[in-house]
This record gives structure tokens, sequence and C-alpha cells, in this order.
């Protein structure tokens, strides 16, 4: 934009003249723009019916064809096997039996992976006084105080009954002590569960009985201990390497998150290792093949060769079946294998129509198709407001946000009012509500039939008389005694091709009907105003060749508009070159008189 420096002798303020010159100029401008923001907004009600009616036509495209409506559910007579459908499952009764269930491969250490708890050889005799009577023992998370008798001289028997008698006051049978070695002479505490040996502050006992500090004092590993061997565990061909640092609990996080596919695990009970294959089935192993010979020493396994799991056995309808899972599918219907079956018991799968499917399908139809209808009614159905025109960006400037608002909302009401395309959806659309369904049975051929009807009319809100409502009790009721016909009336499709149109639609479902409908709707206004997402200007169709038309007549109206501005201003240009010599001369006659 030029500077321009005016009235400078003439004194009047030319930019000011030059502003309200043009506003008279620009108003056939602003009323073009004007002209093309409507238009742009008119475009837009239209796309947003045609979004709505796309919604709508998905829906009814996953209700056309029986194939859309394959809701089933499956129910076992018997705990031994929990079945389920995924819908696609045929209408009819299977029977199972269950010889075997899958399992996963399991080996484990071979012996106890924890020596004895075995203390070191006695003397002859042991003197047993206050300084060293006492020791700790904890049987399976249980701990207590034993206290020995007093006695200057037992013997390795004698030493042994007095504990014993302690132990059965303490404990029952649950933990006691024997004799052994090679002279008969050590101490050594047998229990099904686990034993540790722990000291009683100030006393010497456990010393005494030849566990010393830092001796074995517990028949169980410790998994936080170092397990005291190293080098390669090889599981399904992958290697885990053993640090002589590592603790068995470090070992088990190494396997079990290693690519190996086992869990391996401890049982204090049992004092064994364990490695149990992750999945089930004949190609599920646990092999240790390539593993060290001193870590299988360690751990106790009398071999590294492979074990493998099994398949499960089944029979379904006669035909026998080997799966990997207990867990499988077939038909539609996933098998939960939970436990064999007895000889000569066969369980009975049922596989029949769920209605609650069926019914919520329906609802979701409903409700679909009353938003789109609404849109349309409301649409349909907008007041008018005269006067209310786009306003242009001057107009904007001395108004509220809040008002602008409210201006726009009017401006834009009953742009579409009474519109033909939109009209003819709508009614089409609630005229199929009502008809019938040739080749259906009679009592299910119409919608109203089972219970889904139109809203009466209200005077407040005429976009609603278009909408359904469903009498539930009734609907469900339709789809108990009859669901294929309930069915049959949404997916009809004439069989015989010779017929004329107005039989093959009448035989026609009413899901068949809709979507067509539907298209045709979508291919009409897309050529009015276009697809949603697209440009405006699109000359192709009817609103776009019109947005097209005006912007290039307002890019030649701005062209004209910028150079009448521009004569304008040449014209006081050139008023004030004049008043400026004429000054001149003015002042020239004064200094001469």
């Amino acid at each position: 934009m030029p500077m321009r420096i005016t009235g400078m002798s003439s004194g009047l303020d030319i930019d000011k003249m030059v502003s309200d010159l043009m506003k008279a100029e620009r108003m056939p401008l602003n009323k073009m723009t004007k002209k093309k923001t409507q238009t742009s907004w008119t475009m837009g009600l239209y796309r947003e019916i045609n979004t709505k009616l796309s919604s709508f036509k998905s829906v009814v495209n996953d209700m056309k064809l029986s194939g859309d409506w394959k809701a089933t559910k499956a129910a076992s007579s018997n705990t031994a096997v929990t079945v389920s459908s995924d819908g696609s499952a045929n209408v009819m009764n299977h029977t199972i039996t269950i010889d075997r269930l899958a399992g996963g491969a399991t080996k484990s250490s071979s012996s106890a992976i924890t020596n004895d708890l075995a203390g070191s050889s006695l003397s002859g005799t042991t003197s047993i006084d206050s300084s060293n009577n006492k020791f700790d023992i904890t049987v399976n998370g249980v701990r207590k105080t034993i206290t020995l008798t007093p006695n200057a001289s037992y013997t390795p028997a004698t030493l042994r009954d007095e504990i014993n008698t302690q132990l059965s006051a303490a404990f029952g049978a649950a933990v006691s002590v024997s004799l052994t070695g090679a002279g008969n002479d050590q101490l050594k505490f047998n229990s099904t569960g686990q034993v540790t040996l722990s000291d009683v502050a100030g006393n010497n006992g456990l010393t005494a009985l030849g566990f010393a500090a830092g001796t074995q004092r517990s028949n169980r590993l410790d998994s936080a201990a170092p397990i005291g061997f190293s080098g390669n565990m090889v599981i399904n061909g992958k290697t885990v390497a053993i640090g002589p640092g590592d603790s068995l609990s470090n070992i088990m996080t190494k396997v079990n998150t290693s690519a190996a596919g086992v869990a391996m695990s401890y049982d204090v009970a049992s004092d064994k290792v364990i490695f149990t294959s992750k999945g089930t089935g004949s190609a599920a192993k646990v092999d240790l093949t390539g593993t060290d010979s001193s870590i299988l020493a360690g751990l106790k396994f009398a071999d590294s060769s492979p074990v493998y799991g099994q398949d499960a056995s089944v029979q379904i309808d006669g035909v026998q079946y080997y799966e990997q899972s207990n867990t499988f599918t077939k038909g539609g219907i996933t098998y939960t294998l939970n436990q064999t079956t007895a000889p000569a018991t066969v369980v009975n799968i049922s596989v029949t129509k769920d209605t609650d499917a069926l019914f919520n399908k329906i609802v979701n139809f409903v409700s679909k198709y009353n938003e789109t209808v609404e849109l349309m009614g409301k649409r349909l159905n907008e007041d008018k407001y005269r006067g209310y025109d786009p306003l242009s960006d001057d107009e904007k400037k001395d108004m509220k946000e809040a008002d602008i608002k409210l201006w726009e909302e009017k401006a834009k009401s009953g742009l579409i009012r009474r519109d033909s395309i939109v009209s003819k959806a709508l009614s089409s659309l609630r005229r199929m509500t009502s008809e019938t369904v040739d080749g259906v049975t009679q009592d299910y051929n119409a919608l109203y039939k089972i219970g889904i009807t139109t809203m009466p009319y209200n005077i407040n809100k005429p976009e609603d008389s278009a909408k359904l409502t469903i009498d539930e009790t009734k609907l469900k009721q339709a789809l108990a005694s009859d669901p294929d016909s309930v069915i049959a009336m949404f997916t009809n499709f004439p069989a015989d091709s010779s017929l004329s149109e107005q039989a093959k639609y009448k035989q026609k479902g009413i899901a068949q009907r809709m979507f067509e409908q539907i298209g045709s709707s979508i291919n009409e206004l897309s050529e009015k105003a276009g697809k949603p997402g697209t440009v405006e200007n699109d000359i192709n169709t009817t609103l776009g060749s019109s947005m097209l038309t005006f912007e290039r007549k307002i890019t030649d109206m701005e062209a004209k508009m910028k150079k009448k501005e521009d004569n304008y201003y040449a014209m006081f240009a050139r008023m004030e070159k004049a008043i400026q010599k004429s000054n001149a001369q003015s002042s020239w006659l004064a200094q001469r008189m």
C-alpha cells in the first residue's frame, strides 16, 4: 500500500473523503461477498446432513445381509468345558468328550538340591550349661526357642534324645533329630518342611551341637545367597550365563525373562528346581541339551534330555481332534477345556440365537435413524429470519463477539428450509418405516409389527415427527418367537431377477431399501454441495460452481475498486496541486503590492 500525505494545501481530510466515497462504490462488492458467505454456509448445512446420512448408511450396511445378523450364543451342559460364540456360529447342537487336557512340558531336579542339615562330629561327651543350652529353630515359618537341660556329660545319643524331647514339646512330629556320619556322632535335623537354625543372643548352643557360625544351618537353599557354581545353562537352544556370584533368585530372573519360553521356579517343600514350558501341547518342550555338567549336577538334574508337553485329545460331534491349547475355536465356537470327562460322558453344546445381541442391533439402528431424521427435520423446519444477512468485516468491528454469534445463528437459520433434496430424503426414509416386506411371515413383515412405530406429531417439535419409538417388550417377544423372520424383514432380497422393479422393491428388506435410498440421497447432496472434506469451489457441484463464480467476480471487483480508489486520490492530488499553485500566485501578488 502506497504512503500518501494528503490535504497539505487544502487542509481537507482527503483519506476520509476517499473512504466515504469508496463505501458507496464497495456496496456491490460487499453484497457479492455476503452472497459468497451465505453460499458457503448453505454448503456446510448440506454437508452436515451428508455426513449424518453416511454414518447412518454404515449402520444400515451392517444390517442388509442375513450374514450380518449371525448373533449366536453357546452354552455347555457340563463344567468340564466352557464355550462361547463369536456370533458367527450356526444355530445347532454339538457334542464333545474330553479324553486328555493339553499340558506343558515339565522337568525338575531328580532329588533335593540342598545337603542334609547335619552338624559336625561330636566328641564322646558334650557339656551343656547355661551358656550353651539354647538355640532358635524355625519350622515352616514358625520360630521357637529350644532350651536343653544342663548336663556335663551328654553322649551323642543322649543329646539326641534330649533335643527330640524339647522339639516334640514345641512342634510335635514336624521335626526331629537323628544321628548320622561314619561315627554315628553327627546330629541331623529331619523334616518334610523347611527347617532353619538360628543363634540365641549370648548363647553358644548351636556351636556346641556342631553347627558353628558360617556352616549350613537350613535344610533348604537360601535363594538369595550365591549358588556356588557358574557356567552356561542352555534351555531350548537359548543360552543363559550364570556367574559365580549369582543367587538362585538371580538365575530364575534371567531364565524367566529370556527367550527360552520356560518358567523356572524353586519348590521349597520338595527342595527342587522346576522348569515349566510357557506353552502347552506337543510342541512345547524343556530341553537342557548343551548345559554345563556342573550346573546340571548343582541343580540335581539327572540328564539334559528334552521333555515335551501333550496335546488335548477331544472328540467333537464324533470327530477326533488334537489341540495344542486347552482353549481353541472351531466353527465360531471357542472351547475352553477345564477337565477330562468320565468314560461314556458326553457334554452337550447348544448354539442358539443371541436375542439380546439382535435386540441391541435393532436398538442401535433406531437410535442412528432418529439422529439422522432429527437433523434433517430440524434444518427443514428452521425459521428464516429476514434482514439477517452475513456481516461484513466493517460491520463486525462495532459488535461484540456474543452479538456476532447470535446474529450469525439467525443468518444461517432457514438456509435450507423446505429444501427439495433433504425433504425427499426424509420423506423416503419415513415412508419405508411403515412399509411391509413381501415374502416375509405376515406377523413380522413390517417395523410396526415388531414394536417399532413413528412418534406422534408434536407441533412444538416438528422435527420429531419422523422419529421412531420402540416397544421393547413387543420387540423382545418377536425376537424370541421368530428371530429369523424379524431378520428377514430387514434383509430379504428378491430371488427372481425377472420380476418388475416394483415387485423387486416390495420383496426387499427394510435395510436393503434404506441402503439404496441413502446412497441416492448422498449422491444428490454431493452433486449439490460436494462431499464433506472436499474443496468448496468444485466446479462439478452446483454450489461449488457458484462459489467459483463469486470468487472470480469478487477478484475482478476488488481490482476495479483499487483502480477507482487510485483515481479518487489522483483527482484530489490534482486539486491539491491547483490550490498550491493558486496560493503561490496570491503570495507573489501580495508581495508586489
